[in-house]
């Protein structure tokens, strides 16, 4: 039974000069997940509006669960039928408390208490949120407000849910608990679209569909997905399982996770006669990973001691984002900083940028205590830009150009000089100046965004 059929649909942007989607026809039954892929600004984002009516197509047409979403009168009943969790959850996070958040669409469909709450309990536990059921969306981390919006989705109990990259700030083990959770939808009869750009998580699905340049150019199984010759051409790669499967002289297979591949390879390299080591069931963990430079740090470094970071310090809401965290990173470093979603990290970065002070402890930026008298944090923040986790929060000028250029201009770079660091930065993360620079910021996709929020810090050409 079809629950979604798309027959030649466009779009275009106002302003824009080509389309969005252009002529995409396509049909999904009950049931299916199929999987979405594109490069940034192939027009995925642009098609899963389309199907929930959020944006109205001026050519073409869609019916999703017998209703046209381009009609006034059918969206209020296709919504209860059809969810859509955004690519950017504070887009549809409405309510002060994160429970109340989930009930918000169960109490616009007028369900009576004793039916909302077990659905809006069931749907904390499943996203991993009932610890924070009393806390404010404002507070929880990126990838905790993308459960919550995920969470919203699932507990009207939706005939079709869409997914726009909805797992692409949530760490990994949190990731794959989401990913299962699609899982047990489509067993449970619901129908799921998951748009994505990683072709692990593409290949869960039993069809994927490609855009490129708003046009369908593949429907498909992942297997022949996996089997075309230039997958590069459309901006996607193999899943390092596949690629590692290849390389060994196995066949690839789609769905594969780590733990399968290493017990496959390990079989494969015994029958062949190799000694190689089984897989462990159960690989040993380590409480705390330690760092830190045995080398003497050099002043123009980041430097924490002792710190501890605590928002709404005092009210009911009070909540320690850090913990007496030592750490050092020397000039020249390359760090990553790895924990599961609300455990600290963009609060350092934070703390690094002067974006924020500690609660107790020192930090020190490139010498400097940022809380010292003498501190300037306009100074600070020129020196080592933070490229935010949601460009989208991040973007005010109109065009891409201004964009960039605003946090040189503001250096005092002007003619020739600004337009050279402008046009290498947006030329180094994927926006060609020429292309670019006179796009409206607010059109762009929010991979673009993301690109273009990382061109601006680029063009400032900072320390660290």
């Amino acid at each position: 039974m079809t629950i979604i059929s798309v027959d030649s649909l466009s779009y275009t942007y106002p302003g824009a000069s080509v389309p969005a989607l252009d002529r995409v026809s396509f049909t999904v039954d009950q049931g299916e997940y199929l999987a979405v892929l594109g490069a940034n600004g192939s027009g995925k984002s642009t098609l899963v509006r389309c199907l929930d009516g959020l944006l109205v197509p001026p050519a073409g047409s869609v019916l999703a669960c017998g209703h046209d979403p381009a009609l006034p009168g059918d969206r209020r009943e296709l919504r209860s039928m059809l969810s859509l969790v955004f690519q950017s959850p504070p887009d549809q996070i409405v309510a002060s408390v994160v429970e109340e958040d989930v009930a918000f669409g169960l109490e616009n469909l007028g369900l009576p208490r004793e039916a909302m709450l077990p659905r809006v309990e069931g749907a904390l536990a499943a996203t991993g949120l009932l610890a924070e059921r009393s806390r404010s969306p404002r507070f929880l981390s990126a990838g905790q407000q993308q459960r919550l919006a995920i969470a919203g989705a699932v507990a009207l109990g939706p005939r079709c849910v869409l997914f726009d990259e909805a797992t692409s700030m949530i760490d990994p083990n949190g990731r794959a608990e989401i990913l299962e959770l699609m899982d047990g939808l489509v067993a449970a009869g619901t129908t799921v679209l998951h748009v994505t750009h990683d072709m692990a998580e593409a290949s869960r699905a039993r069809r994927a569909i490609v855009l490129r340049h708003g046009r369908l150019v593949f429907d498909g199984t992942p297997e022949a997905l996996f089997a075309l010759p230039a997958l590069g051409e459309l901006a996607l790669a193999l899943p390092e399982s596949a690629t590692a499967s290849r390389a060994a002289g196995m066949d690839a297979r789609p769905g594969e996770d780590a733990r399968r591949f290493g017990a496959r390879l390990a079989d494969h390299a015994r029958s062949a006669g190799l000694d190689f080591p089984a897989v462990l069931d159960d690989p040993p963990g380590r409480e705390r990973i330690d760092a830190s430079v045995d080398a003497p740090v050099p002043p123009d470094s980041f430097l924490l001691r002792d710190v501890s970071f605590t928002y709404l310090a005092g009210s009911p809401n009070e909540r320690r984002a850090l913990d007496a965290v030592d750490l050092e990173v020397p000039s020249g470093a390359v760090l990553a900083l790895v924990g599961p979603t609300g455990s600290g990290k963009s609060s350092i970065l934070q703390l690094m940028a002067s974006l924020a002070f500690p609660t107790t402890g020192t930090v020190l930026h490139f010498g400097t205590d940022t809380v010292s008298r003498g501190a300037d944090p306009r100074t600070m923040r020129m020196r080592s830009p933070l490229s935010v986790q949601r460009p989208e929060t991040a973007i005010f000028e109109r065009y891409a150009g201004d964009e960039a250029a605003f946090g040189p201009r503001n250096q005092g770079l002007r003619g020739a000089a600004l337009v050279d660091r402008v046009r290498d930065a947006m030329d180094r993360v994927g926006l060609p100046y020429a292309e670019f620079r006179d796009r409206h910021a607010r059109s762009l996709s929010g991979g673009e965004k993301r690109r273009l929020a990382l061109a601006s810090v680029l063009a400032m050409d900072p320390e660290a």
